[in-house]
């Protein structure tokens, strides 16, 4: 279920309607921004349960949710109520995922009267548990970005049930980039650090993310919510205010990043994907690399396994990657064999067989010129 429609006018944001059934399965229902925004205006959600949803806030966040005025209370809460009015929604269509385009008509054009940002709503969806405590996560899109809602509900569903992240390519560091921050701002760095052999993907992107990336997977909701920080929205991208969700995501996460993509040419859906770990740096730097970017969304420093940051920069399919922990490779390569999907992993430095890792190779592929090359003439 997708609220609004191409987002930006970015292709990102396009549903290949006709593709995503015959291949998947699964129907797209697109709905006016307009029925929120009345919806938003008739009170059309349970007053008590907003007050519990709020109530839940304030005790989890506490004083790092930036409240200045009762303008900001208020419209912080029609950001909670938008949850609420969003989750019935779906659960009346029967959806198992959904997306909202924000920008631009909902909250950046000033011609209108600009809405409150999505971003808790968004990163509730993705998250394992809310006000009423544990849950399954609802994968949800920012910018509406059905080629990455694809990606994450299906990354969700087959490492069974796992927090899907929604992250901007927003910074790709190369190692030299990140050495020459660090004299600027005066941090000695380790030349063997990962991030300096390897480089590292900054991945931060308002709204989406879920409050479990803030903590090491296992980590208990109380934890999880001291990691993150609810300030006031930047005025300049959203005007119609409301509040961001923040935080740095801890080293050591290990999973798949990648990004669904679709091509007319050949009517395949494909996925490009590596194997990929969130790393960290000095604070003083982290700081000055968020700082360069959004300081005040979530951030993590992703580096993949295989890819460089050339292949990264050069193979991105869109402006937005996706991130699930714990997905075996060999699952989501049957997963792959299942429906068609491309394969799409042409990093130098990855073997074309990892033993104990991936998947067999089918024989059907090498008889019909390889995998990409039997899904297309099949």
């Amino acid at each position: 279920m997708i609220f609004g429609h191409d987002s930006m006018g970015m292709e990102t944001a396009l549903a290949h309607v006709l593709p995503t059934r015959n291949t998947f399965g699964l129907e797209i229902t697109r709905l006016d921004m307009k029925l929120l925004a009345d919806m938003l205006n008739k009170e059309s959600y349970d007053k008590k349960e907003l007050k519990a949803l709020r109530g839940w806030i304030d005790g989890a966040i506490g004083k790092r949710l930036e409240i200045k005025t009762e303008a900001d209370s208020q419209r912080f809460n029609q950001s909670l109520a938008m949850y609420l009015i969003n989750r019935d929604l779906m659960s009346d269509l029967n959806a198992v995922g959904g997306g909202f385009m924000s920008q631009l008509e909902w909250g950046s054009d000033r011609r209108g009267i600009p809405m409150p940002v999505a971003d808790a709503m968004e990163s509730m969806f993705n998250s394992t548990f809310d006000h009423n405590g544990p849950k399954a996560p609802l994968p949800y899109a920012t910018e509406a970005d059905a080629q990455g809602l694809l990606t994450m509900l299906f990354m969700t569903w087959l490492s069974g049930g796992n927090p899907p992240l929604f992250m901007d390519f927003r910074k790709v560091w190369e190692g030299w980039e990140i050495n020459a921050l660090a004299k600027k701002v005066g941090v000695k760095v380790n030349p063997k650090a990962d991030f300096i052999v390897k480089g590292l993907v900054d991945g931060d992107n308002s709204g989406s993310a879920a409050f479990d990336w803030a903590a090491k997977p296992g980590a208990s909701q109380k934890d999880i919510m001291k990691g993150i920080s609810m300030p006031l929205a930047d005025e300049g991208y959203f005007p119609g205010g409301g509040n961001s969700v923040t935080f740095m995501t801890p080293e050591g996460i290990n999973g798949i990043a990648g990004r669904m993509a679709y091509s007319a040419l050949n009517n395949k859906f494909s996925l490009i994907w590596d194997e990929a770990y969130t790393t960290s740096v000095p604070t003083k730097l982290g700081q000055a690399m968020c700082n360069l970017t959004n300081w005040n969304w979530p951030h993590t420093f992703v580096v993949p396994k295989y890819a460089s940051m050339v292949e990264y920069k050069q193979f991105a399919p869109a402006n937005h990657f996706h991130m699930t922990w714990n997905l075996p490779v060999s699952r989501l390569q049957y997963w792959m064999d299942l429906t068609g999907v491309l394969s799409v992993a042409p990093w130098a430095a990855r073997p074309a067989f990892i033993e104990g890792t991936d998947r067999p190779q089918p024989l059907v592929y090498l008889l019909n010129g390889g995998e990409n090359n039997y899904k297309m003439i099949k």
